[in-house]
């Protein structure tokens, strides 16, 4: 038995087209199947929070979605030693997707490789707790503080994500929103716990991205060399420079070459204590969790199983 999570207003739309050529295709090769339909923001964790607490040793969840939806599965998920989750996208950013290295476009595809798996392949994922409140969110792509997490909470909503969507140039929309913000939004002054190692102080930070994949904003490598199976996350953080230098090495971040420029700081952790002089959004996966000063990002190695 497949459980599909089908967001049918994803990808501007066109999500309902596709998940109707989907589930013909299920049909026909006779796939037991049941179909839950989130009908409202966080309903998709309500649907996976009964999914896995079913009384079942094998459990299959199948997103079809993009990466907001998979970041609300994955907050569902009661018991991750048995379900195995499988990714049919239809959003526009598809991070998670291009993180397993599945197809993004051909859900055909997609759908073969997950009715072919056998369910043995597991990956890391990530946890941003809010320090002030224990409150905590995992994450499959990654967790941000400052710029990245600004834009990335309000490109859903930005008129121009959906002009472009609909000339299938989706993925500018994070340039051109990160560009407009550089400019307006506030710096911080922090401090960086890494692992057991002594704290250390940046000014001016612009953004720090904890990676569990090497992309987020719809392809964006802000860490290159990341993967979701080490073991760790990837941090990647812009300070220290004023906003102007950022702006014209923001060509270098989008093509994963400014691991050596000024005002980057690329390392991986198991876990990271980020105290801020002031609250700034955090986001995971794109989802809004707050406004925080103070945050740790953890690891959870090997903690979900995919069906890839």
């Amino acid at each position: 038995m497949y459980h599909f999570i089908v967001n049918v207003h994803g990808g501007s739309g066109k999500a309902f087209l596709k998940w109707n050529k989907m589930r013909a295709l299920l049909r026909a090769k006779n796939v037991e199947f049941k179909v839950h339909v989130p009908q409202r923001v966080g309903h998709a964790t309500e649907i996976a929070r009964n999914i896995s607490s079913l009384p079942e040793d094998d459990i299959k969840i199948v997103i079809v979605g993009g990466d907001g939806t998979i970041n609300e599965v994955l907050n569902g998920i009661t018991d991750f030693s048995r379900v195995k989750m499988g990714l049919i996208p239809t959003g526009s950013g598809n991070d998670f997707t291009r993180g397993m290295k599945l197809p993004r476009h051909n859900q055909k595809k997609a759908l073969d490789i997950i009715l072919k798996s056998k369910g043995d392949t597991k990956i890391d994922l990530g946890r941003s707790t809010v320090l002030s409140t224990g409150d905590s969110r995992i994450f499959g792509i990654s967790s941000g503080f400052g710029l990245d997490a600004i834009v990335g909470t309000g490109i859903n909503e930005a008129k121009i994500k959906k002009i472009l969507n609909w000339v299938h140039l989706g993925k500018l929309s994070y340039a051109f929103l990160t560009v407009q913000t550089l400019f307006t939004m506030k710096t911080y002054s922090v401090s960086l716990k890494f692992d057991d190692d002594a704290p250390l102080f940046f000014n001016k930070l612009i953004f720090l991205a904890a990676m569990n994949f090497k992309a987020e904003g719809g392809g964006v490598p802000m860490t290159p060399k990341a993967r979701g199976d080490d073991g760790e996350l990837s941090i990647c953080m812009a300070a220290g420079v004023p906003k102007f230098l950022t702006f014209l090495l923001f060509p270098l971040l989008c093509m994963g070459l400014h691991s050596h420029s000024k005002g980057f700081y690329l390392r991986n952790c198991k876990s990271l204590v980020l105290e801020s002089d002031s609250k700034s959004i955090l986001h995971t996966d794109g989802e809004l969790v707050g406004n925080v000063d103070k945050v740790k990002f953890e690891v959870l190695p090997q903690k979900l199983t995919m069906l890839v």
